[in-house]
């Protein structure tokens, strides 16, 4: 059951893009679709949603995607944004060691939202039926070609 005042993401991504439609319960379960839409760079779109979501004052985010690597890294056990380089650090009075830092910006920033503002109060799931996401990320793909 979906409680009242969750936030439903329905993401679909592929080719590295990805197109996120938003819908949202209100205080008696009712839902009202279509509350936001966004495309772009699967990481980048999803913070835009999730900002979004501060902004309504989502209580709960349920995040729906055909993309079981992005579903994989939103739930538990959480694991870091692969390393974009390493650090020799100074461990010992002898010793270094090199030592992996960075990673996606955005992707720890989709982590710091979820785990800040709705920790606990959240949920990634793996779906394949997502029409108007699917829709929306083909229409991305139609106007990127036109260009």
């Amino acid at each position: 059951m979906i409680h009242p005042n969750t936030l439903l993401l329905g993401i679909w991504a592929a080719e590295n893009r990805a197109a996120i439609t938003g819908s949202l319960t209100d205080w008696r379960g009712d839902t009202l679709s279509d509350v936001l839409a966004c495309t772009g760079e699967p990481w980048t779109t999803l913070v835009q949603a999730l900002e979004c979501a501060q902004c309504v004052g989502a209580g709960d985010v349920l995040i729906l995607s055909n993309d079981g690597a992005l579903v994989r890294a939103l739930s538990p056990p959480f694991v870091a944004p692969a390393h974009t380089r390493t650090e020799r650090v100074f461990y010992s009075r002898t010793e270094w060691a090199d030592v992996g830092t960075g990673g996606d910006a955005q992707h720890w920033q989709a982590l710091r939202l979820l785990g800040g503002q709705w920790g606990g109060r959240f949920k990634a799931m793996q779906v394949d039926d997502l029409p108007k996401a699917r829709e929306l990320w083909q229409s991305q793909s139609k106007s990127k070609s036109q260009t």
